[in-house]
């Protein structure tokens, strides 16, 4: 996709600090945006930034609030966005979330959930809009992993097992829909200077604090991963960090523990 100028975007987890920084970008590209998150205040905060006359010259062109953690929610994300516009070019799938703890000791309803939303919920929008873009024979859906997706760390088990769900669909999916000329961009960060940092720890877990030196800013992580999408590159690594794991992932298993 070497130009987002146009372009109809729908991005899930709008509000966030990764959200923002994308819905920003987008529009300095001309993108034609549809945002949803189920912060809705914080939804029409940036709504009303990004429909700003100075805010680029894209357009908002729906912002809904959503549940995507059912199947119900993610429907209703497919069926708002239909209504706003007549195809999707862009699906970017970047709501998630992360808890810290001893795995018997998170609550199985906050395990749950997150899995729904970090797992479930690409897998049910992909369903749902890759038959317009199959029909089309043009699309692009984005998956917003992390290193945690080919580096297992402890003290955060659902978030690992969900990052490394998702980039197994991602890249069997990819084969798929090379056959079909559409394309998938995985992007894996390290820890991000957002509201993600001060997601709950539960249980009698120790969990160490987090280098300042290996935080990103989103914005940084959100223009590498916007020259990713522009190159249909499949795999994305932003930052130095986030590209040392990579490759050392590749020389032998990494084990650590989560920090944060």
């Amino acid at each position: 996709m070497k130009s987002l100028s146009k372009k109809t975007v729908l991005l899930t987890g709008a509000s966030g600090g990764m959200g923002c920084e994308f819905a920003r970008r987008l529009m300095d590209e001309g993108a034609r945006l549809i945002i949803t998150d189920v912060d809705e205040e914080k939804l029409d905060e940036l709504k009303r930034e990004c429909s700003a006359s100075s805010r680029g010259p894209g357009e908002v062109l729906a912002a809904f609030g959503s549940d995507i953690s059912t199947a119900k929610g993610c429907r209703k994300v497919y069926e708002n966005t239909m209504a706003a516009a007549d195809d999707v070019d862009l699906l970017i799938n970047n709501a998630g979330l992360i808890n810290y703890g001893y795995f018997w000791e998170i609550p199985e309803a906050e395990s749950e959930r997150l899995l729904q939303v970090n797992l479930m919920a690409p897998v049910r929008l992909s369903r749902l809009f890759l038959p317009g873009m199959v029909e089309r024979g043009s699309g692009h859906i984005v998956f917003m992993c992390s290193v945690a997706g080919f580096a297992a760390t402890s003290l955060g088990t659902p978030y690992v097992t969900s990052k490394f769900g998702i980039r197994g669909f991602a890249m069997a999916l990819s084969g798929e829909m090379k056959d079909k000329e559409l394309d998938v961009t995985i992007v894996y960060p390290s820890w991000v200077r957002t509201g993600m940092l001060e997601s709950p720890e539960y249980g009698s877990a120790k969990v160490e604090s987090l280098s300042s030196r290996l935080v990103e800013d989103p914005a940084k992580v959100v223009k590498e991963a916007i020259k990713g999408i522009r190159k249909n590159k499949l795999h994305v690594c932003p930052g130095i960090f986030a590209k040392l794991v990579w490759h050392g992932a590749k020389a032998w298993p990494i084990v650590s523990r989560q920090s944060h």
